[in-house]
């Protein structure tokens, strides 16, 4: 059973889409960070594993570490790049909603929006 690190999301204000967006962050930040050393050091490993062929010198055991390690960084580049488009995320919001919105006209009966960030 998968653990729950958000709540239900409530969209309701400026401060609930910033907390999502910045508890999602939180939660990639350390994975990025334990999949790149743990690459490096998968490669570290692999890398002193004996050759099959002993007349390149090891050459093809530092290329397959190298190969190995490489999804695991790009697993890690997938991580970055999910955690900076949250933060992406909520600056759009801004750029696009909390602008215009608090200059538009607050006539319409709808269920209330705050801007208070």
């Amino acid at each position: 059973m998968a653990q729950s690190f958000f709540d239900e999301p409530e969209f309701f204000s400026t401060t609930a889409i910033r907390d999502f967006c910045n508890k999602g962050r939180q939660l990639l930040r350390p994975l990025h960070n334990e999949l790149d050393i743990s690459a490096e050091e998968l490669q570290a490993v692999l890398k002193h594993i004996t050759s099959v062929n002993p007349q390149v010198f090891g050459l093809d055991s530092r290329v397959r570490a190298k190969l190995v390690a490489k999804h695991m960084h790009r697993a890690a580049d997938a991580i970055e790049v999910a955690s900076v488009s949250l933060v992406r995320c909520y600056a759009s919001f801004r750029q696009h909603y909390v602008k215009p919105m608090s200059e538009r006209d607050k006539s319409l009966p709808r269920r209330k929006f705050e801007f208070d960030a």
